[in-house]
């Protein structure tokens, strides 16, 4: 499957040639420009990583990425000119958020895409091969194996294709029972419960966002 890569640029033309270079790299790209439609595309588009120039129309892109960080934990690399020192350490003091100076060439720019990808599905695979069976739903404690339901199997799945990344209340009803019932709230909760309660003792946690939904994350 395509990762998805939205860039957030108002130098048309550039953003059609990162966009244009990064399709024939096989991945699946969208823009914008900055303005408030971004947050529709995020929630319609659902980027695995979001390419943010700093300075949009008058706006710092780090002020839009501040917002998506009240419910969203994206990766974002900024690429952009600015080097005083103040400002760089205020973006990469957001979460999840690394920066690639201009001008960068485009082969540059694809490493370090990959590099990230690559470093989150090691830590998946590491999951995966450690603790967690998905096609015996089970999970693996040193010699002790825990049963999962199909459901429980289900969320756990998709919250690590998703892990450090916010999945909501809407993403996961969909994903695990594969429908747009939000009676299943309640399910939901009880779900996260259970699958805490099996997690307990293996070195992963389920984090809750109120009202928005789970994020699995690794423990340090």
């Amino acid at each position: 499957m395509k990762k998805r890569i939205l860039i957030v640029e108002d130098d048309i033309e550039f953003a059609i040639l990162i966009c244009e270079y990064l399709e024939s790299e096989n991945f699946e790209t969208c823009r914008s420009e900055g303005g408030i439609e971004i947050y529709g595309i995020i929630k319609n588009f659902i980027p695995e990583m979001i390419l943010m120039d700093r300075n949009l129309h008058g706006i710092d892109g780090v002020e839009i990425v501040k917002v998506i960080r009240t419910n969203n934990e994206v990766p974002v690399i900024f690429i952009t000119s600015i080097t005083d020192e103040p400002k760089v350490i205020e973006g990469l003091g957001l979460s999840n958020c690394e920066y690639l100076k201009k001008p960068f060439g485009l082969i540059e720019l694809k490493l370090r895409i990959e590099r990230h990808f690559h470093l989150t599905e090691t830590e998946q695979l590491f999951f995966s091969k450690k603790y967690y069976m998905p096609e015996q739903y089970a999970l693996k404690k040193g010699d002790q194996i825990i049963r999962l339901s199909k459901y429980e199997n289900a969320l756990l799945l998709f919250l690590l294709e998703n892990q450090q990344k916010i999945c909501s209340l809407e993403s996961i009803i969909y994903n695990v029972w594969g429908d747009n019932d939000i009676e299943r709230l309640n399910r939901v909760d009880v779900l996260i419960k259970k699958l805490r309660e099996k997690l307990d003792g293996i070195p992963f946690v389920i984090e809750s966002h109120k009202r928005v939904g789970y994020v699995l994350k690794k423990i340090d």
